[in-house]
């Protein structure tokens, strides 16, 4: 709403009062002026569009680091990082059930992988063939986090 609007709302005595008025107007107009910047911070720190230090600080408001979703301490990009926390959140949700293995799953770069209950409390997650545009030193056993009690098999689906 611009200004005008929010001025236009006081009642027809209230704007007799000049003083008043200016008041009014010069309050309105400095809660005007930060709606755009409002809306600029929750972009700049959501998960789907923050980067590099805006995305530190998203993760680091749940207790997660860069440093941590790395393997082998290899550089993680803001795409990776992205499907870490996205993973670690899935997981902090998951109920510990078998059944609930695909729903984890569906939300981390492990999606398309096929699950299979080995009916001993386990679970066996065969993993698509890697997307290429992915680095070929990516190991999704040692970068993203997934259910105690899931193997992870590199096969093709």
């Amino acid at each position: 709403m611009e200004l005008n609007d929010y001025i236009s709302m006081f009642p027809g005595a209230t704007r007799e009062k000049l003083r008043f008025m200016a008041l009014a107007e010069a309050v309105l107009s400095q809660v005007s002026d930060l709606f755009p910047v409002i809306g600029q911070l929750n972009s700049g720190f959501s998960l789907d569009t923050a980067q590099g230090r805006q995305l530190d600080q998203a993760a680091a408001a749940v207790g997660l680091k860069r440093n941590d979703a790395g393997a082998n301490n290899e550089t993680v990009t803001d795409d990776m990082f992205r499907d870490y926390i996205r993973a670690k959140l899935a997981l902090w949700r998951w109920d510990g059930t078998n059944k609930g293995v695909p729903a984890v799953f569906a939300v981390t770069a492990l999606s398309g992988s096929a699950q299979l209950d080995n009916l001993d409390g386990t679970v066996t997650a065969v993993l698509p063939d890697p997307a290429p545009e992915q680095p070929v030193t990516f190991r999704p056993d040692q970068t993203f986090p997934y259910p105690a009690g899931v193997r992870l098999e590199e096969e093709s689906v």
